[in-house]
């Protein structure tokens, strides 16, 4: 409004600035203003209760105007040493949550950034300096919850546990270990350690006795790191709930074992562990991997394919019959893979069976089998009892044995598309197992299709990351023909929690089986004659798929050296 005084000039920069971002006019924001006492805080909940201004921006703005930095995390990415760095009558008096270091010091998100009192006792309890940052009300309430409820559920667990009752608790019955097992103490315990890996993202939770205590580490982007540890008698608790949950034999601690055991979230959809314990010297070590369904985007689009790639997957899976294999070290995401390809062959007008342990993912309009060894349920005898099913897709978890993969094979040559995993290093390598196996040359290439090979890399954080340029002898040496443009490295930040990375995504190489390579695989050429002829057909390694990925900026040159030679 032409006619309106500057709103500077009425009530000072902090209300300047919020005019600026809202859809209001400067008497307006007077009238508002008014009617909380002039609070500026009060005027900020009242503007974005009218819509005036989102939540962020209105926090954002006031922010800038009070010369602090803005910030709005994630809570539950806050690492634990920095969320426990004051303690919780501070945070609960001055409202305030820590969030993470800097070269500055200790950066505090405040409600009140002003509150110059409440600034001094938190560098005082800290003995160094503190930084505040505005955040948003509702992300600092919820923050100060979840330090107050961390705290209790740790530190409140840890000290309600009698570790003088638990220390012989290693010697103890079945029957008493069962009672310890089901202690409230010991549940909530363990049901702290699944909620924080998940809230972390974990991929894989380690529990490890040593001589003085139980560490637990978890996976994170594939790369392992300390969560907690606990005080060593804690530990054959810990692992007489997790059997409990399992369903494993909590008696036995002289022989491995595995189970499984699922969790509905509040947040919907289930979250399945896979449990393996293992008898070590300090004790027994229990790994459990986690299999979470609810963010998984089982598609070809998502699975980070070229998209020439991912055409050829499309195009070969259709196909009446033939084998399509997807290989690679444990935990690099084939399954995800060959699920992404069942789910783009499920229609009404294919019949698709799968046998697999476990069943990791649930795939409506499919039938899926569970390998049982008590039941005499192998993946071969599945397998046969699946042809004689009538299928048009047949998806083999995994190729382990010749019995197996004769039958793969046999099944491929008769009219089925069949779908499996094998571990070998390489799509070429893939061949050449498969002839070690005992599979004929003479079977084995009229059924093949395509070879998939892959690995994870991490990601690059998109907030942090930086241009790289590197020297052209290096890209040289490792098969780089492109320019060094593009090219990015990690740096950290607290959106990545300094790491760099956040999340991972696949490289790939795709083999096309073509007579060229049937004819050398007949007259029985190894891996590097295999090798140069496919390269004469486009084939390409899953060291360029990386490099290329790493030019656009995705990932780095160090992480695929990394997983290529893995």
């Amino acid at each position: 409004m032409a006619d309106e005084e500057p709103v500077e000039t009425k009530f000072g920069t902090v209300v300047a600035a919020l005019a600026e971002g809202a859809s209001a006019t400067s008497t307006q924001i007077a009238r508002l203003l008014d009617e909380v006492g002039r609070d500026e805080r009060a005027l900020l909940h009242r503007m974005v209760t009218l819509g005036l201004l989102q939540e962020a921006e209105a926090w954002r703005i006031w922010a800038r105007a009070l010369g602090l930095d803005f910030e709005n995390p994630d809570v539950f990415d806050i690492e634990a040493g920095v969320l426990n760095a004051l303690p919780a009558d501070v945070i609960r008096r001055h409202r305030c949550l820590p969030l993470r270091m800097s070269s500055e010091g200790l950066v505090v998100a405040m409600e009140d950034p002003l509150d110059l009192i409440g600034l001094d006792t938190i560098q005082e309890v800290l003995g160094g300096p503190a930084v505040p940052v505005v955040c948003p009300p509702e992300t600092l309430k919820a923050g100060i919850e979840h330090r107050l409820h961390a705290g209790k559920g740790l530190e409140g667990l840890l000290a309600s546990l009698d570790l003088a009752n638990l220390e012989n608790s290693a010697f103890a019955t079945p029957q008493r270990l069962q009672e310890i097992a089901g202690e409230d103490a010991i549940v909530e315990l363990v049901d702290h350690l699944i909620t924080q890996a998940l809230r972390r993202k974990a991929s894989d939770v380690h529990i490890e006795p040593s001589n003085n205590v139980t560490r637990v580490r978890v996976r994170v982007d594939g790369r392992l790191e300390t969560a907690t540890r606990l005080p060593k008698p804690l530990h054959p608790a810990l692992v007489s709930r997790i059997k409990v949950l399992a369903e494993m034999d909590i008696a036995e601690r002289r022989r491995p074992q595995d189970g499984r055991f699922r969790r509905d979230m509040r947040a919907g959809g289930q979250v399945e562990f896979r449990v393996s314990t293992l008898p070590g010297v300090q004790g027994e070590k229990v790994v459990l991997r986690v299999l979470d369904r609810r963010n998984v985007e089982l598609t070809l689009d998502r699975l980070g394919l070229s998209p020439a790639y991912a055409d050829v997957l499309r195009r070969k899976s259709q196909e009446p019959n033939g084998m399509l294999l997807v290989t690679g070290p444990t935990g690099s995401g084939k399954t995800t893979t060959l699920y992404g390809l069942l789910a783009h062959l499920n229609s009404e007008d294919r019949n698709l069976l799968t046998v697999e342990d476990p069943v990791e993912y649930e795939l409506a309009g499919t039938t899926q089998v569970q390998v049982s060894n008590k039941a005499q349920r192998g993946f071969a005898t599945a397998l046969r009892s699946i042809l004689r099913q009538d299928p048009d897709v047949i998806m083999v978890g995994e190729i382990r044995d010749q019995e197996t993969a004769e039958i793969a094979v046999h099944a491929a040559l008769t009219g089925h598309m069949v779908l499996s995993t094998l571990h070998t290093n390489s799509a070429i390598g893939t061949v050449t197992r498969l002839v070690d196996m005992g599979i004929a040359p003479y079977l084995l290439s009229p059924s093949l299709r395509v070879i998939v090979a892959q690995r994870l890399v991490r990601r690059l954080c998109a907030d942090c990351s930086e241009p790289f340029e590197p020297t052209a002898s290096a890209l040289r040496a490792l098969g780089w023909s492109g320019d060094a443009s593009g090219f990015r490295r990690a740096r950290g930040c607290r959106n990545c929690r300094e790491r760099g990375f956040v999340g991972r995504i696949a490289i790939h190489e795709v083999l096309v089986w073509n007579d060229a390579l049937a004819r050398a695989l007949s007259s029985g050429k190894g891996e590097s004659e295999l090798a140069e002829i496919a390269s004469l057909s486009g084939f390409e390694t899953m060291q360029v798929d990386g490099l290329r990925k790493a030019s656009e900026g995705l990932t780095t040159i160090e992480e695929v050296a990394t997983a290529v030679r893995a």
